[in-house]
């Protein structure tokens, strides 16, 4: 097993992992998840949780789901 995960994202491959990230928060997620991933530039932690931490307003945080209509699209 190699540590490196591969090149940076494709667009298709960003747009699968915030999918896949939806439904981990709908259907795994309960309070929260820890999660630690190793890389060339240290590690990266990533904290998951159903509230906000104390101090950290609802701004400080952009939307990724649902993904926004594709530009000349008629969806709302």
């Amino acid at each position: 097993m190699t540590l490196d995960p591969g090149g940076p994202l494709s667009d298709a491959e960003l747009r699968d992992l915030v999918r896949l990230l939806a439904r981990f928060a709908e259907h795994e997620l309960d309070q929260f998840a820890n999660r630690l991933l190793p890389t060339t530039y240290g590690p990266v932690y990533l904290a998951m949780t159903r509230s906000l931490w104390p101090g950290s307003p609802v701004e400080a945080f952009d939307p990724v789901w649902p993904p926004p209509s594709p530009p000349g699209s008629n969806a709302p």
